[in-house]
Order: structure tokens, then C-alpha cells, then sequence
């Protein structure tokens, strides 16, 4: 009994000291740790259990996802109408009609391969002309290539060119005959069933006992004058067909007119063919450096074109773009005298009309007026008349003989409104020559313009 007390008060004794509790705290933390290490040992992992909570939980997460996706497509129509009431959500979507597209023969095949390769090649040689002209960096391999290129492009339009001779004779001092010749270029404008259309410069011809064309394949054939214009100093000559034999006339070709517009073709590149060193076949590379300025020839609206090109001050000849359409007729009577050797011309596309009147043999009633459009811009400016805006007359013309005078503005011709210079060319096309046609002009009187008309005997 002494001894259980003993024992008890022992205890107590232990517990009450703070060093004793902390001892039998951590000698019971160590059995319990040991208790559970020698449970973990005696419970083996269950894999099995693991993988298939684990498929549990992904089917469960798929379903999940499925059920939010169907929920969301299922009501976000319902709540953009609820948002958005009014308005569609819908599209219709309508497929094009398949058109049957038609079969085309291995020549038609052939033949739009050879045009696509020919268009990406000019696409190429532009790219490559316009980062020369941008001062790029290029090798000599590319430069070589299009050297090639323009040089190509040079041959195979050379079949629109054609040597023009114009021959008389003559005999020397011991009484023998000889021949005079003075031989220009010329462009084949068109060709027909009958005849061969060539435009030239008049100048070059007038004198002529007679003509001869050498195409450029080397066949040569007589030509007459078809139609001439003494104000813009052109003519048009007509090759019968007949002439020229059957296998050889192939080789003629046609020339394709482009376009001369100043927005277009200034600053572009262009090879001068025909005769613009002097020497017939000859051929030089440059660009437009100008295109839109107006050439005072009376009756008619033609523009100028500059290059920086140096060629003879007796040049001929015609100018193409890339693509092998002239642009331009070499015509050195509009030179600047600066620059007496810089290859200058009229744009096309204001010859073209004229080209087209020669070649149907036409003739145009003679006025003998030079004048400006007054647009719109330059007339609210200085309170001028819409019109031509009369800036020479010719000397013993109907103009002058009619009483026309500087700075009158013709406002039309007959019932016909003028507004352009361009339109009054027309109209003098559609006029016989020996026509009386009345003017309606605007003359200045004192501060304002008054109308007056005018009758006009055209020549």
C-alpha cells in the first residue's frame, strides 16, 4: 500500500515537472509514428484503385465539358434575343452557280501559256526597270537579263516598222541619170483584207516621184499617199495587198496603240525604235520625262512627250512602253532647243483620231485657230467663259477672215457646245472643207464677256 503511494506520488512528481512532460510527450509522438510506419508497410499501394479513380474523374470532367458546351450553344441564341430583340442572327450563305466552263483545244492551251508567260516576264523586267530607275543595288547577272529582255522586246515589235523611201530622179553634170532617196520610218497603223496602212511624216515624201516601202523582213513594195494633213504635217500611205507575197505577209505586223496619258506614261520606260540615231533599225532605252504639255497646232489638240533620251536632231521613229504598245511618234519639230538632241514626239492618243480619219481617206475642214480649255477651275478663278480660249490665229485663215480674235472664247459650233479643244477638233472633222458653219463666241466688253456669233467659210 506504501508502495502503490510511492508510485502515485512518483507520477505526480513527473508530471508536475515541465522537463518530464516534454520527454513523455516526445517518447509517445516516436511510438505513434512508429505504430503508423509499420501500418503503411503492412498496407500495399492499390494501382488498380488509383487508375480507375482516375478514369473516373476524366469521364466525369468530359461529361462535364460536353454538357457546358451544349448548355452555352443552347441558350446564346436565346440571349441574344433577349439583349438584341429585332435582330437576325442568321446568315444565308449562297454558293456561286457553277457555269461549265468550255473546253479549250491544246493550241487555245498552248497559246495562254505562251501569253502568261510573256505577261510574267514583262511583270519581272518592270520590277526589275523600276528598281534600276530607284538606284537599287543589282547584280550583273539581273542586268544582263534585262538587257535581254528589252532587247526582245525590241525585235519582236520590229515587224511594225517599215523604211519609207521617197525617190526622185535626177541627172548629173555628164547628163546620167541617178536617184535621190530620203528614207524615214514608218508604223503599219493597220492592216486589212486589201491594204496595208503606214503613217509617216509628210515632210519626208511631198517631193516624191515615188514611193518605196522595205518592210522589215526585207520586202519591198510601192505605195501611194492615201491622205495627208498639211496642218499636223502627217500622212498615211496604202500598200495593196497584192503586192507583197503571200508568205511574207505574216510578217507584217500590226502595230497596238496604247495610251499617252500624262498620269500614265510620264516617268515610264520606253525603247525608241525605228530611226532614232538617224540610222534606220537602230534602237535606244529611256523614260518619259514629260507627256502633258499642249502643242499649239491650229485645229487640233496634241500633247508632247519628252524622254531623256539622246538621240539624232533628225530623228524618226516611234516609242513603245513594256508591254509593246506605242506610246509615241518621234517628231523632232517639237525639240527644245536646251536640249536639240533629246528625242522628243506627240503623244498618241491624240494622234490617234487623225490616224484613223487618214486611213479612211478623210479630210477635215481648216479653221485656223490655236487655243486652251478653259476649265472649270480656271474659270471661276478669273470669271472666264467655259470654253476654248483663243490663243493664235493663222494668217489668211477663216478665223482671221471671219474676224475671230485673241482671247475670244468659242462656246461652241452651230447647236454644238464646245468645251474642249479636243471637241473642237471633232467638230471641224465632221465639217467639210468650204462648210459655212456659225461660232458661238464669248468676247470680252469692257468687264464682262457677251456672246456673239460668227459665220465661218471653212477650207
Amino acid at each position: 500500500m506504501e508502495e502503490k503511494k510511492k508510485n502515485d506520488l512518483k507520477d505526480k512528481t513527473v508530471l508536475q515537472d515541465p522537463e518530464n512532460i516534454i520527454k513523455s510527450t516526445e517518447a509517445d509522438t516516436e511510438t505513434i509514428v512508429d505504430f503508423m510506419h509499420e501500418e503503411i508497410k503492412k498496407r500495399p499501394v492499390n494501382h488498380k484503385k488509383i487508375l480507375q479513380r482516375a478514369r473516373e474523374t476524366m469521364v466525369i470532367a468530359v461529361l462535364f465539358g460536353t454538357v457546358s458546351c451544349l448548355v452555352f450553344a443552347i441558350l446564346l441564341p436565346i440571349i441574344n434575343n433577349a439583349l438584341n430583340p429585332g435582330e437576325e442572327t442568321t446568315q444565308t450563305v449562297t454558293l456561286p452557280e457553277e457555269k461549265p466552263s468550255e473546253e479549250l483545244t491544246p493550241e487555245d492551251m498552248v497559246e495562254n501559256d505562251r501569253k502568261k508567260e510573256a505577261s510574267e516576264e514583262k511583270q519581272k523586267l518592270s520590277e526589275e526597270l523600276d528598281a534600276l530607275l530607284d538606284e537599287k543595288i543589282i547584280g550583273v547577272e539581273q542586268y544582263k537579263r534585262i538587257s535581254a529582255s528589252l532587247q526582245n522586246l525590241a525585235k519582236e515589235n520590229a515587224g511594225m516598222i517599215a523604211a519609207v523611201s521617197g525617190i526622185t530622179s535626177d541627172t548629173d553634170w555628164f547628163n546620167d541619170s541617178y536617184e535621190n532617196r530620203d528614207t524615214t520610218a514608218g508604223l503599219v497603223t493597220k492592216k486589212t483584207d486589201t491594204e496595208i496602212f503606214i503613217l509617216v511624216q509628210s515632210r519626208r515624201i511631198e517631193d516624191a516621184q515615188k514611193i518605196l516601202v522595205t518592210f522589215h523582213d526585207g520586202t519591198e513594195a510601192e505605195a501611194q499617199i492615201k491622205s495627208s494633213d498639211s496642218i499636223t504635217g502627217l500622212s498615211v500611205l496604202s500598200v495593196p495587198v497584192s503586192s507583197v507575197p503571200a508568205a511574207n505577209r505574216a510578217e507584217i505586223k500590226e502595230a497596238e496603240l496604247g495610251t499617252s496619258a500624262n498620269t500614265i506614261l510620264t516617268g515610264a520606260p520606253v525603247i525608241a525604235i525605228g530611226s532614232p540615231t538617224g540610222t534606220l533599225e537602230s534602237v535606244i532605252y529611256g523614260n518619259v520625262t514629260g507627256s502633258g504639255e499642249s502643242l499649239e497646232i491650229a485645229d487640233n489638240y496634241l500633247c508632247r512627250i519628252t524622254t531623256d533620251i539622246y538621240g539624232s536632231s533628225d530623228a524618226t521613229g516611234f516609242l513603245i512602253n513594256l508591254d509593246g504598245e506605242v506610246v509615241g511618234m518621234i517628231d523632232m519639230r517639237y525639240k527644245d532647243s536646251n536640249v536639240p538632241n533629246m528625242l522628243c514626239g506627240i503623244g498618241i492618243s491624240e494622234l490617234r483620231p487623225i490616224i484613223r480619219r487618214l486611213e479612211e481617206g478623210g479630210t477635215k475642214a481648216y479653221l485656223g485657230v490655236s487655243g486652251i480649255d478653259v476649265t472649270q477651275e480656271i474659270s471661276d478663278a478669273n470669271e472666264i467663259p467655259l470654253g476654248v480660249w483663243v490663243t493664235h490665229v493663222e494668217e489668211d485663215s477663216p478665223a482671221m477672215a471671219a474676224g475671230i480674235q485673241k482671247g475670244d472664247v468659242i462656246t461652241g459650233v452651230g447647236k454644238n457646245d464646245i468645251l474642249t479643244m479636243a471637241g473642237l477638233t471633232i467638230q471641224l472633222t465632221q465639217t467639210e472643207p468650204g462648210e459655212t458653219v456659225t461660232l458661238r463666241i464669248m468676247r470680252r466688253n469692257g468687264g464682262s464677256f457677251e456672246e456673239i456669233k460668227v459665220s465661218v467659210t471653212t477650207q
